[in-house]
C-alpha cells in the first residue's frame, strides 16, 4: 500500500511538472511575441521622428541636412536591453534591441558641431596662410611645435551622446590666441635677430683684426701668422647656450635656447704679438733713432748758453731712453744699440731718464695713449722698464753706463711704460 501512494505521489509531481513547463513555454511564447512587437513600435517610432527632424532640419539649414542624411546610421542607434521572464519557479533573460531616440538628438549635436568645426577649420587653415606667409621660416619652426598643445585647442563634448560618437569634440578658434602667437613670433625674430646681429660683428671684429695685422706683416710673419690662426681658430671662438623665455597668460611659458658667440681676443692678440715676435725678432734701430719723433719731436739741441749733456752707455741690450722735465713731458728720447753711447743736449734743469731695454723692434707694437695719440714701437721680447730718480744740473754732464760691474753707483728702479711715456 506504502508503495503505491509513493508511485502515485511521484506520477502527480511528474505531471504538475509538465503541465507548468508547458504553460510557461505558451507564456514565454507570447512574452517574446510582444516583445518582438514593441521593438517594432520603438523602430516605427524612431524612423517617424527621424523623418520629421530630417525635414525640419532642412527647412532651417541645409548645409547641416546634408550632414544628418550623410552621417545618419540606423545600426549605430541600437542600444541593447535585457529583461526577465518569470512564471513560478521558472524565469529566462531575454534580450532585445531598438534604436533610441536619442540618437537622432546627439546626431543633430553633432552635425551643428561639425558645421561650426569646418567654420572654424576654414579660418585656421587661412589664419595658417597669412602668418606663413608673415613670418616664413619662423612660422615654420614653431607652428608645429605649438599648434596641438596651445594654438589649435578642442573642447571634448562629454555626456551620453559619447557613446554613439566617442570622438565628438568641437574646434576652436580662438583670435586672441592666435595674436599671442604672432606676438610671440615678433619677440623670437627680435631676439633671435639682436643674437645673430651680435654674433655677426664679433665675426666681422675678428675678421678685421686678422685682415689688419696681416696687413702690417711681411711676408715670414704673415706666413706664419696664417698658420697658427688656422691652427687654433677653434680657440679663438667659443658658443654658449643662453635660455630666452616668452611668458604669456594665454600660451604659458614658451623657451628656446639661442648660442652665443664669444670672441677670445686675448688669445688672437698673444698669436698676433707671437707673429710680430716672429717677424721682428732680430730687427734693431740705428742709435740715435727717434722712433717717437712724430708725438715727443727729434729735437737733441740745446738752444741756450746754459747746457748740460746725458750720455748713455748701453750694455748687451738695445735700449730706448727718454728724458723728462720737471713737468713729467718727455723732452728728449733717443734709440741706442747695445754697447753704443749716446748724448742728449738739454738746458740745465731738472730731469728724469728711463730706459726701456728688450730685444727685436717691432714700429707697430702698441705701447701708450699719449696726449699726441697712440704711441707706437717696441720690443718683441725681454721687454724691461726703468728709471732713475729726479735730479737737478747746471752745466754738468749725467753719464749712465748700462752695464754690470762690481761697485756701480747706479741703482735704477722698476718702471713701466705708461710712466716712461
Amino acid at each position: 500500500m506504502r508503495n503505491k501512494i509513493l508511485l502515485s505521489a511521484a506520477v502527480l509531481l511528474l505531471l504538475i511538472v509538465i503541465v507548468v513547463r508547458y504553460q510557461y513555454g505558451e507564456k514565454l511564447k507570447i512574452f517574446k511575441a510582444s516583445i518582438s512587437q514593441y521593438e517594432n513600435s520603438q523602430l516605427n517610432i524612431f524612423r517617424n521622428e527621424k523623418e520629421r527632424r530630417s525635414d525640419s532640419i532642412a527647412k532651417n539649414h541645409n548645409e547641416i541636412s546634408h550632414l544628418f542624411n550623410d552621417q545618419f546610421s540606423e545600426t549605430n542607434a541600437v542600444i541593447a536591453k535585457d529583461t526577465t521572464f518569470s512564471f513560478l519557479y521558472l524565469s529566462e533573460t531575454i534580450k532585445y534591441k531598438f534604436p533610441t531616440l536619442e540618437y537622432i538628438n546627439c546626431l543633430e549635436d553633432k552635425c551643428n558641431v561639425d558645421h561650426g568645426n569646418e567654420e572654424s577649420k576654414a579660418l585656421i587653415a587661412n589664419k595658417e596662410r597669412t602668418l606663413e606667409k608673415a613670418y616664413g621660416t619662423t612660422f615654420l619652426l614653431w607652428y608645429p611645435k605649438l599648434k596641438d598643445e596651445k594654438i589649435l585647442k578642442k573642447d571634448t563634448l562629454f555626456g551620453g551622446c559619447l557613446r554613439f560618437f566617442p570622438k565628438m569634440s568641437k574646434v576652436v578658434y580662438d583670435e586672441n590666441i592666435w595674436n599671442e602667437f604672432e606676438k610671440f613670433m615678433n619677440d623670437y625674430i627680435k631676439v633671435t635677430s639682436n643674437v645673430e646681429e651680435k654674433n655677426k660683428n664679433i665675426r666681422a671684429e675678428l675678421i678685421s683684426d686678422i685682415r689688419q695685422t696681416r696687413n702690417r706683416l711681411q711676408s715670414k710673419g704673415a706666413k706664419y701668422f696664417d698658420s697658427v690662426i688656422e691652427a687654433r681658430k677653434d680657440l679663438l671662438f667659443s658658443t654658449s647656450t643662453q635660455t630666452k623665455r616668452f611668458d604669456s597668460s594665454l600660451l604659458g611659458t614658451i623657451q628656446y635656447d639661442v648660442d652665443l658667440v664669444s670672441y677670445n681676443k686675448v688669445t688672437f692678440e698673444n698669436i698676433a704679438a707671437g707673429a710680430f715676435r716672429d717677424q721682428w725678432m732680430s730687427n734693431s734701430l740705428n742709435t740715435g733713432a727717434m722712433p717717437y719723433s712724430y708725438c715727443f719731436g727729434s729735437s737733441n739741441y740745446c738752444g741756450s748758453d746754459e747746457c748740460s749733456k746725458i750720455a748713455v752707455t748701453t750694455g748687451s741690450s738695445d735700449v730706448l731712453v727718454t728724458v723728462k722735465d720737471e713737468n713729467a713731458d718727455v723732452v728728449r728720447h733717443a734709440y741706442i744699440n747695445g754697447g753704443s753711447t749716446f748724448t742728449f743736449n738739454v738746458p740745465d734743469g731738472q730731469y728724469q731718464v728711463f730706459f726701456y731695454s728688450g730685444s727685436g723692434w717691432n714700429p707697430d707694437k702698441f705701447m701708450a695713449n699719449v696726449a699726441c695719440g697712440k704711441l707706437r714701437g717696441g720690443f718683441v721680447s725681454n721687454e724691461n722698464f726703468s728709471k732713475d730718480d729726479y735730479f737737478y744740473m747746471h752745466s754738468q754732464i749725467m753719464r749712465y753706463q748700462l752695464i754690470l760691474q762690481q761697485n756701480g753707483n747706479l741703482s735704477t728702479q722698476p718702471s713701466s711704460s705708461s710712466e716712461a711715456f
